[in-house]
């Protein structure tokens, strides 16, 4: 009992049968009545926790055609839709929206915690600022490799339903299945998947547009994303320096760094270089947090030997704290259109911008700037590709800001970020775009 480090570790480990004895009890709380409000956990110390009744199982009892309803979703949707909800609570804590509670709901699948049955919470707001501080980062921390483990499952399960996809397609070729019957097959999960079979009428996406991974980019892509020295230089260019850890932000569901976002802007300038393109201009991803904080005299210098009102498009990545969206300007609709993959709309940040552009029309070009007919416009969710999970904000308004520099329809989905993930590795290590 004299020895720090005895009496530390003493401590955790007490703590630790705390918390799991807590778990426990919290888990046994939908079949009697739950006292988890003896155990008090390190959550429950800054967020006064309240527990509440299970939306979900009041729905089934009352409607059970709902409820069949929506076991016919898949088991990805559904780990998707629970991830994305408490994604959007948290960038709602994040930016500071004047919402007074808001629930999370929490169950066997949550991303969180795993295999264990937790009731839906309550958080309060009045907490202190320092505390939901320290909530978000311990939130941030245990998302990555628990988002790892959900992503693991649900690519088996893919797996497994695409081996049986496969068999039923070769059993209506040997037996005549009415297209009217709508078949289901059952996986070990505790939901059902339905099997879809992909309609003839659909077009395939074109491999000029989404080209294919060859097994030696593959193979150099896996190479860089393995564990090694962090502090590694991969890639070099438009004054900026790429390392393992940088890229690593692209493995998996990680949350994409301003280092892998600027160095992709950049690319995109530099195709805007070549012909048939419209010429673009890329802010760095600091700049906006500058504008609105310090105002325009902090960024006046940031333009010192770029002429903006030249290009065709305004690109700025705008960061919310955990989540990335796009502004752009574009010169030749007189538009500035914010765009978020989590379907939020930003009016203040085009009412910025549209103000930096007249201040810098009189600091630039001596002269004020002609607003007449500009238009400023949030795209809605159902206007452009949502995400569907917590993970690829940053893979969304990458992808946005390529879609728009080469003014084609933005036309990709949430299925294409693996692949988009992947591709950029490489893009960036050859510092080129496919």
């Amino acid at each position: 009992h004299q020895n720090p480090l005895f009496e530390s570790f003493i401590c955790l480990l007490i703590l630790s049968l705390c918390i799991i004895f807590s778990c426990s009890m919290t888990a046994n709380s939908f079949v009697g009545k739950s006292n988890h409000h003896s155990q008090i956990s390190a959550y429950e110390k800054s967020f006064p926790i309240k527990s509440v009744a299970n939306p979900s199982c009041r729905r089934s009892l009352l409607s059970p055609k709902k409820s069949q309803r929506r076991f016919i979703s898949t088991a990805e949707e559904t780990v998707r839709e629970e991830e994305k909800e408490i994604y959007r609570q948290l960038i709602q804590m994040v930016t500071g929206k004047n919402l007074s509670t808001f629930s999370l709901f929490f169950n066997t699948s949550c991303f969180l915690f795993p295999g264990r049955s937790i009731n839906p919470f309550c958080f309060p707001f009045s907490t202190p600022f320092f505390e939901a501080e320290l909530w978000i980062k311990e939130l941030t921390s245990v998302y990555d490799s628990r988002a790892r483990e959900r992503l693991r499952h649900i690519e088996e399960q893919k797996a497994l339903a695409l081996q049986f996809q496969n068999q039923r397609l070769r059993l209506q070729k040997e037996i005549s299945v009415p297209e009217s019957i709508n078949l289901h097959l059952r996986v070990p999960l505790e939901k059902e998947i339905p099997v879809i079979v992909p309609e003839d009428n659909k077009t395939v996406d074109s491999e000029d547009e989404f080209p294919g991974i060859t097994e030696e980019m593959e193979k150099e892509i896996k190479n860089v994303l393995r564990s090694g020295n962090q502090d590694e230089v991969l890639s070099e260019a438009f004054r900026l320096t790429i390392t393992r850890k940088d890229i690593q932000t692209l493995k998996h569901l990680n949350w994409l760094n301003d280092e892998i976002i600027n160095f992709y802007m950049n690319m995109l300038m530099e195709r805007s270089k070549q012909k048939g393109f419209p010429t673009v201009h890329a802010f760095n991803t600091f700049f906006f947090t500058k504008l609105k904080t310090a105002g325009y005299p902090a960024v006046k210098r940031w333009t010192k030997k770029v002429d903006i009102f030249s290009v065709d498009i305004l690109l700025v990545p705008i960061h919310l704290g955990v989540h990335w969206c796009l502004a752009v300007t574009d010169f030749r609709k007189k538009t500035i259109t914010y765009y978020d993959s989590m379907g939020g709309s930003n009016s203040e940040a085009c009412k910025i911008l549209l103000q930096y552009l007249k201040q810098e029309s009189l600091d630039k070009k001596r002269k004020e700037f002609d607003a007449n007919g500009w238009m400023l416009l949030c795209k809605r969710s159902q206007e452009i590709p949502q995400q569907m999970n917590g993970s690829d904000c940053g893979m969304f308004a990458c992808k946005y800001a390529d879609c728009i520099t080469k003014d084609k329809p933005i036309n990709f989905t949430q299925q294409l970020m693996p692949y988009f993930r992947k591709r950029m590795v490489w893009e960036i290590l050859h510092r080129k775009l496919l």
